[in-house]
């Protein structure tokens, strides 16, 4: 007979006992503020406006409410906090803990500082087979005073519902904002998305994020990122403080890479002509180096023709380089979709070519 792991390692409990006199929260009204969702203005949890997904492909139009990057920002002098969510789905894929496709991430902001409070691990189903869609977790929370949350979102599922429970009297005002209010937009694959990252803020975009206090919106969209023109479009439109443009592991063949890239990443220039861009080849480069290679060199092209055109506002970085030269294997869990390991590489990689792009120490 099987014993559940939490009677016999307390440390594996999850604490899912809501006060009765708790009283709840929607994160989507004042003071509480959402990040991350590009343009959304309805109300609803969803990484794009409602009115654009018509226009989008099948896939992203069901990813878009997969809300990695999302996050909520609070400030509370509480000793304790419940959240409670509904998810979309039950986020069962094998590979990828249920941390961090259906958990949330709680951290603190205080005076700029970052520290974490909890992971809200998910509770499964009985059967094991997925997370249950109804969560519940209480929250103790250290320190004195007024304290700066964020609340971030699953990397691979949806929300129908959140709520933010405090004790009666605590005190609710803003969150912090970072110091680079206008997000880091990125772009790309399921990679970009977040998968597989064992915990939401693992993922490199976030990594990014938390290292240059900036605002976050991640559009990565898992298989359905292949640079279309209305998705350049949309994306040209937003205020942002620089875009990554990291879509190459969506495009099916070498062929669409070249048809897309260039034309993608002019949409996008044309309207933000200072604005810095990088521009990414995809990291799981060892499954096919020759193939890998040819798309790196339609990547890079669109690098030199746009300094020939006197553009030097873009950077190019080559994605074999990612998860750098020792232990490679370790960096992904499929030949894919990387490990934590892998996504902080891949940050580290990349935060020198973005402090620059940004003018940052």
């Amino acid at each position: 007979m099987s014993i559940p792991i939490e009677k016999i390692d307390p440390n594996f409990k999850l604490s899912s006992d809501i006060p009765a006199d708790t009283e709840f929260f929607d994160p989507r009204r004042a003071p509480f503020s959402i990040w991350g969702l590009a343009g959304n203005d309805e109300g609803s949890y969803c990484r794009l406006p409602l009115s654009l997904l018509p226009e989008c492909s099948e896939g992203v139009q069901g990813l878009a409410w997969h809300l990695a990057g999302g996050c909520v920002r609070f400030s509370t002098d509480a000793s304790s906090l419940c959240v409670v969510w509904k998810l979309r789905g039950a986020g069962n894929m094998p590979h990828f803990a249920a941390t961090g496709q259906s958990g949330l991430e709680l951290v603190e902001e205080t005076g700029g500082v970052l520290r974490a409070v909890r992971t809200l691990v998910p509770q499964m189903n009985p059967d094991g087979c997925g997370c249950a869609l109804e969560q519940s977790r209480r929250i103790d929370l250290p320190g004195e005073g007024l304290r700066a949350y964020a609340l971030y979102l699953p990397l691979y599922n949806g929300l129908e519902e959140l709520l933010i429970g405090l004790p009666p009297r605590a005190r609710l005002a803003e969150g912090r904002a970072p110091a680079l209010e206008k997000p880091l937009v990125f772009y790309g694959s399921s990679i970009t998305q977040g998968g597989c990252a064992s915990k939401v803020t693992n993922a490199y975009t976030h990594v990014l994020a938390r290292r240059l206090d900036a605002a976050l919106c991640n559009l990565g969209f898992s298989g359905s990122g292949k640079g279309e023109p209305r998705m350049a479009q949309f994306i040209a439109s937003l205020p942002m403080s620089a875009f990554v443009m990291d879509y190459d592991h969506n495009a099916p063949s070498v062929e669409h890479l070249r048809q897309t890239h260039e034309p993608f990443f002019r949409i996008v220039r044309e309207a933000q002509p200072d604005l810095p861009i990088l521009i990414v080849s995809k990291p799981d480069f060892d499954g096919n180096p020759a193939v890998n290679a040819q798309r790196r060199e339609v990547i890079r092209q669109t690098y030199l023709n746009a300094l020939s055109r006197g553009d030097r506002r873009v950077w190019f970085v080559d994605g074999e380089r990612l998860f750098g030269q020792q232990e490679r294997f370790d960096c992904t869990v499929d030949g894919c979709h990387p490990t934590d390991l892998g996504f902080r590489r891949m940050a580290d990689a990349l935060e020198p070519v973005l402090r620059e792009a940004l003018g940052l120490r």
